[in-house]
């Protein structure tokens, strides 16, 4: 109680010191458990959660390129039809695929251009259509003009039963008045003369605009027109001739690692794929461009952790010898009065540890609790919340240095002599008598 009463009292008569040192405690511990945290999340992004990713390999027209071979700035002016790839050719680099024992998932849409039927539903704008069949409900979500939302009525379902229904854009709904459960017309690409029905079981609208589709021309958002696969060919707007590459189709092959994705790139240009087309990844490059946040600072938490425990670590010992300085005078009395050597260098501890021991409490609840807020606005691809990993490096490095304080402590009052006790402590006046007085009776 006699050491805690005078530690508590000492750091009262200092506040400022106080004050510092509970404020570099609570620094370097938040510090340190953040950074730890965020650099743990930062590795586990590039490494093992990279690693573990399902690419969907791609393959699309390099635009630019096409457009810089042809001196052309107007990509409208392209006729990007030619580029499709036909049924033929898609199946050649599966077959590729196979071959290599590499196991894989296709998922496919392909889009028909379609006239407007004389009385019958027109476009938004222009004279045609454009119809899109979806292999699945996951494929629907990455077509030719990206995912869309349901806005009214149901989405489209992918029984081979139902194949004559369609989801239709808000917008040409309200041109043309048409509701949901209402049964449009189209005209047969192969004779215009012809009409095929499909019932309206939706309006959608897209969840994004101005998306470049992989092959084929740009579709007009206000007149494109989704069905299922199945009901794509119970229209007849696939071609039956597998070499045909009227219509634009798009084939996702779906694998299972990273190591099959760079497999995948060098298998499909040995099958043929020429130089106008790109190879991509749209889940790799999202997930990657969704954790450059953290890259960026992942790539700075080394350094910055070396600058602030080296800092923090000249501060200290600045504190400790500002504790320290000038205490012989209190030392001395103190043993004079009978206190222990080690006594006082527990009140010394003190004064350095209760701040300190307060400061890190607060750093390590505060990084705990704001780590992973912190990461999840950098990115919501990994989880930043810290691990006992990152926590208990932190809580032994916080004891180990407190350690040290109190040992440095013990050993600044170990080393006091006691012969400075009675050590002269200047000239003494005698009450009463002045220096001339003295001068006289020394004479």
């Amino acid at each position: 109680m006699f050491v805690l009463k005078n530690a508590w009292t000492a750091m009262g008569h200092h506040k400022t010191r106080t004050i510092l040192v509970f404020l570099l405690a609570t620094a370097v511990s938040a510090g340190s458990l953040f950074a730890l945290s965020a650099r743990y999340s930062y590795e586990s992004a590039i490494g093992p959660i990279y690693q573990s990713l399902s690419p969907d390999a791609r393959i699309s027209v390099d635009r630019q390129k096409i457009m810089a071979s042809k001196g052309e700035t107007d990509e409208t002016k392209i006729d990007w039809n030619q580029y499709n790839i036909s049924w033929t050719t898609w199946s050649k680099y599966a077959e590729a695929l196979s071959g290599a024992s590499i196991d894989f998932t296709p998922r496919y849409d392909e889009t028909a251009v379609v006239p407007a039927a004389d009385g019958q539903i027109q476009p938004v704008d222009g004279k045609n259509f454009t119809v899109t069949g979806f292999y699945d409900a996951d494929s629907s979500q990455n077509g030719p003009l990206g995912g869309y939302t349901i806005t009214d009525g149901a989405d489209l379902t992918y029984d081979q039963n139902e194949t004559a229904t369609a989801i239709i854009p808000k917008a040409l709904a309200d041109k043309n008045g048409t509701k949901v459960g209402d049964t449009i017309n189209l005209a047969l690409p192969s004779d215009t003369s012809k009409t095929f029905p499909l019932k309206v079981v939706g309006f959608y609208e897209n969840k994004t605009s101005g998306v470049t589709p992989a092959t084929g021309n740009d579709l007009n958002a206000g007149n494109a027109i989704y069905v299922s696969y199945y009901s794509f060919s119970a229209a007849a707007l696939s071609p039956e001739d597998e070499n045909s590459t009227a219509n634009a189709l798009n084939v996702t092959f779906m694998l299972g690692t990273l190591a099959q994705y760079d497999q995948f790139q060098t298998l499909v240009k040995q099958a043929g794929l020429g130089d106008d087309y790109v190879i991509s990844s749209p889940k790799v490059e999202a997930y990657t461009t969704g954790i450059q946040p953290l890259k960026d600072l992942g790539v700075k938490l080394t350094p910055a952790l070396t600058v602030l425990w080296s800092v923090g670590g000249v501060i200290a010992v600045l504190l400790v010898a500002w504790t320290l300085s000038r205490r012989s005078e209190e030392i001395g009395y103190d043993i004079a009065v009978g206190v222990g050597r080690g006594t006082i260098g527990w009140q010394f501890g003190l004064e350095l540890l209760l701040p300190g021991l307060l400061g890190a409490l607060v750093g390590f609840l505060g990084a705990g609790f704001g780590t992973a807020p912190i990461i999840a606005k950098l990115t919501t691809q990994v989880h930043g919340t810290p691990l006992p990993a990152q926590i208990w490096p932190c809580v032994w490095g916080a004891l180990a240095t407190m350690a040290v304080v109190l040992v440095i402590c013990w050993i600044r009052t170990a080393c006091y002599r006691t012969t400075t006790l009675f050590a002269a402590r200047g000239p003494v006046a005698v009450a009463g008598v002045d220096d001339n007085t003295t001068a006289q009776k020394e004479a």
